[in-house]
C-alpha cells in the first residue's frame, strides 16, 4: 500500500510503496543517506526505519525478509554501531528458511501474473510436490515477507505457489478490474495456469498438487478441485466461503453504507451478474471428490462459521472424504498459539495421507459422485 511518511512538523519525508517487495522513497536527503547506509549493512532485507531519537542519532530499524522472521536493530549514527536487540519470533531466528522468489508467468489469455514461489531447501527443484496457496480478499495481495505457513510447508518438502491472480491489488487499476466477476472463473484459471507453468518447467509433479488457503483463498481451495478434480490430490480450507450468494447477503447486512456494498457486489458478480450458485461449493457438493480438510473459527465475523459447518454436513451426507475442525476461540485468523499449532499439525498429517512429500504417490482416483 502506498502511503506518505509525515515528520513531526507535518512535512512529507518520503513515500512507501510495494512492487515485488516493500520499499520507501525518501524525499529528505538525510534519510536517503541513512537508508542507504542501513541497506548496505543489512543487504537483501527489507529495512524499515521505525523511529528516531529527538536528535536523530539513535535509529530503530525493523529488518526482515521472506526467508527471515525479522529482528529489531538499534543503529547509533555517531558510533556507526548496529545492534540487534529484539527477535519477535524468538528461537526461529536460529534456523535457515527457504528463499522466496518473485517471478511471473503468462495466463491463458495473455495476462502477466506475478507470483511468489518458494522451493524447499536442500531438494532438487525437479518433480516436487506442490501446494498452491491463493491469498484472501480476493482484492488484496501477498507480500514478500516472512509467512510461517509457507515456510512450514516448504520445510516438509513442498514447493509453494502464491499466485497474484487477476483482481490482486498493487499491480494497477486495470489488473484489479480484470478480476471483477471472476470470483470462480478467471481467478481460478490464473491459479491453474501457474500449476501448468511450473509443471512445464519440470519443477513440480502435476500429479502431486494440493491447494490450501484462507477466506477467499479457502473458497478457491474448495472451488478449484470442484471445477477440476483431476488436477488436485487434496484441498485445505480455513475460514472459506462455501455459498457465495449467502455470503453476499451477509456482507450487505454488515457493510455500513449501501454504496460500499454495491461496489463489492459488482466486483463479485460482475456486470453480467454471474450465477453465484454455479460457483458455490455448497451448491455443487457432488463435484467435490477430492479429500478436504476444513477448519474455521467459531468467532469469525468476516466469514460466518456456518459457511463451513453447512458444507461439512453436506459433504458428509454425500459420502465425501472430509476432515473438519472448529476452533471456539478463533476468529478470521488464529489469536492463540495452541490453535495455530493444532491446525498446522492437522495440515501435516492430512498432507502425509493424501499427498506425501517424501515419496511419489500414485495418481489420485476421485471418489464417484453420488448417484
Amino acid at each position: 500500500m502506498t502511503s506518505v511518511v509525515i515528520g513531526p512538523d507535518g512535512q512529507a519525508l518520503g513515500v512507501t510503496y510495494e512492487d515485488e517487495r516493500r520499499r520507501v522513497h525518501w524525499i529528505d536527503p538525510d534519510l536517503q543517506r541513512l537508508q542507504a547506509t542501513i541497506d548496505r549493512a543489512l543487504a537483501g532485507k527489507i529495512n524499515i526505519i521505525r523511529d528516531r531519537s529527538s536528535d536523530g542519532n539513535k535509529v530503530l530499524i525493523w529488518s526482515s525478509a521472506a526467508d527471515d522472521p525479522g529482528t529489531y536493530y538499534l543503529y547509533d549514527r555517531t558510533t556507526r554501531q548496529l545492534h540487534g536487540f529484539a527477535d519477535p519470533y524468538g528461537s526461529l531466528t536460529r534456523y535457515s528458511f527457504a528463499p522466496v522468489q518473485a517471478v511471473t508467468y503468462r495466463s491463458r489469455d495473455g495476462l502477466t501474473i506475478p507470483v511468489y514461489l518458494t522451493l524447499p531447501a536442500g531438494r532438487p527443484d525437479r518433480g516436487l510436490p506442490l501446494i498452491v496457496m491463493p491469498h484472501g480478499g480476493p482484492f488484496a495481495r501477498d507480500s514478500w515477507e516472512f509467512d510461517p505457513h509457507v515456510q512450514f510447508l516448504a520445510s516438509l518438502g513442498y514447493a509453494v505457489l502464491q499466485p497474484q491472480y487477476r483482481g490482486s491489488t498493487g499491480y494497477g487499476r486495470e489488473f484489479v478490474e480484470r478480476g471483477f466477476g471472476q470470483f470462480g472463473s478467471g481467478m481460478i484459471d490464473d491459479m491453474e495456469d501457474g500449476i501448468d507453468w511450473l509443471a512445464g518447467r519440470g519443477t513440480v509433479d502435476p500429479a502431486r498438487v494440493c491447494i490450501m488457503g484462507g477466506s477467499y483463498g479457502g473458497y478457491a481451495a474448495m472451488w478449484a478441485p470442484a471445477r477440476s478434480p483431476q488436477r488436485y490430490r487434496c484441498a485445505i480450507s480455513f475460514a472459506g466461503i462455501s455459498d457465495v450468494g449467502s455470503m453476499l447477503r451477509y456482507d450487505a447486512r454488515m457493510m455500513s453504507a449501501t454504496r460500499y456494498f454495491q461496489d463489492w457486489r459488482r466486483r463479485v458478480e460482475g456486470e453480467q451478474r454471474a450465477d453465484l450458485g454455479a460457483i458455490s461449493p455448497l451448491r455443487q457438493v457432488a463435484r467435490l471428490r477430492v479429500p478436504l480438510l476444513i477448519a474455521h473459527g467459531e468467532k469469525d465475523r468476516n466469514v460466518p462459521v456456518a459457511q463451513s459447518r453447512n458444507l461439512v454436513r453436506a459433504l458428509q451426507r454425500s459420502g465425501a472424504s472430509v476432515d473438519s475442525v472448529f476452533y471456539p476461540e478463533a476468529g478470521h485468523g488464529f489469536s492463540r498459539p495452541e490453535d495455530s499449532g493444532d491446525f498446522l499439525r492437522r495440515v501435516e498429517a492430512f498432507l502425509a495421507r493424501h499427498n506425501p512429500a517424501d515419496a511419489a504417490a500414485p495418481s489420485p482416483v476421485p471418489a464417484p459422485a453420488p448417484g
